[in-house]
């Protein structure tokens, strides 16, 4: 592989971010990930309360 390209070692992207945006999302997606464990744990208990027909 004499062709090879070289890759630089680091890169460097700049961007601006509205931290309060991203801060505002991430608590959005942090809520539907409670409310999607509050569920499964509901789910779980109540199959484990009743017998489960496999």
């Amino acid at each position: 592989m004499k062709g090879k390209q070289q890759r630089p070692e680091k890169a460097y992207i700049w961007a601006n971010i509205d931290f309060d945006k991203v801060k505002n999302r991430i608590d959005a997606v942090t809520c539907q990930i409670e409310r999607v464990i509050q569920k499964h744990h509901l789910s779980n208990q109540t199959a484990k309360s009743g017998k489960r027909n496999n």
